[in-house]
């Protein structure tokens, strides 16, 4: 009698389907980089792990990191560890032949307070939109 109510309960429950992974944009690329999390910048390493084989290789760059909420958490609890980071970048981002440079100077004048135009080194960060992270290490000295 206990079988055949635990089967008519489980036959009335809703089947879960498998979550389904958004496909990359065509603009964009996932990535799965180890660095170092200093606020809310990944600072990669230049080592190519072999876990992480898949993924192209980027060498020691910088990102800035956005994600939902429950990913801002986690690197909120991971600051100065090592972490393993997956998430989408702009394919431009990773373009080397870009200008990346910040600053242009022009003489003939004394500076002009109040020139806010003029673009920071964050701005030449590029973002990546983190979907996992993970800890790989307490410390992010090798």
């Amino acid at each position: 009698m206990l079988a055949v109510v635990v089967t008519l309960a489980l036959g009335l429950l809703p089947a879960q389907e498998p979550q389904e992974t958004k496909p990359v944009p065509k603009d964009s690329i996932e990535l799965t980089v180890i660095g170092c999390l200093q606020g809310r910048i990944l600072s990669t390493i230049d080592k190519r792990g072999t876990d992480v084989e898949s993924s192209p290789y980027v060498g020691e760059r910088t990102f800035r990191l956005n994600g939902n909420k429950d990913v801002t958490n986690e690197i909120k609890k991971r600051q100065k560890q090592l972490v393993e980071v997956v998430g989408l970048v702009k394919r431009s981002a990773l373009d080397d032949k870009g200008v990346k440079s910040g600053r242009v100077s022009i003489s003939g004048g004394s500076p002009v307070a109040g020139m806010g135009g003029l673009p920071t080194g964050v701005d030449n960060v590029p973002v990546m939109d983190v979907s996992a992270i993970r800890m790989r290490s307490t410390s992010c000295s090798p």
